[in-house]
């Protein structure tokens, strides 16, 4: 129980340290802020495909669904489907998420 109110207390401390930081900023350099938590940190070799915006990219790494995964889907024939239940069907692939700040565009590739 003790363990569980030290966590507690850590969290706290944590955001009040961190809400203290953001109100200490400008507006401007708060947004920067905020946008790279969001959509991860600038890339200035990007141009934008929408705007043609060059500097303003923000790229992270992120996992999407992509079609039916074969070796799951022989699973759940062997198991007569209960190993859907813990996985689903769908497997999930690595790709990267571009975030535009000046047009406000979100495209992966």
């Amino acid at each position: 129980m003790e363990i569980v109110i030290l966590i507690f207390i850590i969290f706290v401390v944590a955001v009040i340290i961190e809400s203290n930081k953001r109100s200490q900023m400008a507006p401007e350099e708060r947004k920067i802020y905020e946008d790279r938590l969001k959509w991860g940190p600038l890339n200035p070799a990007l141009i934008c495909p929408h705007c043609q915006t060059k500097g303003q990219i923000h790229t992270k790494s992120v996992n999407r669904k992509k079609g039916v995964s074969g070796a799951k889907a022989t699973g759940a024939l062997l198991t007569g489907g209960i190993s859907l239940l813990a996985t689903g069907l769908s497997r999930k692939e690595g790709a990267t998420q571009a975030h535009c700040s000046n047009c406000d565009s979100t495209w992966d590739f």
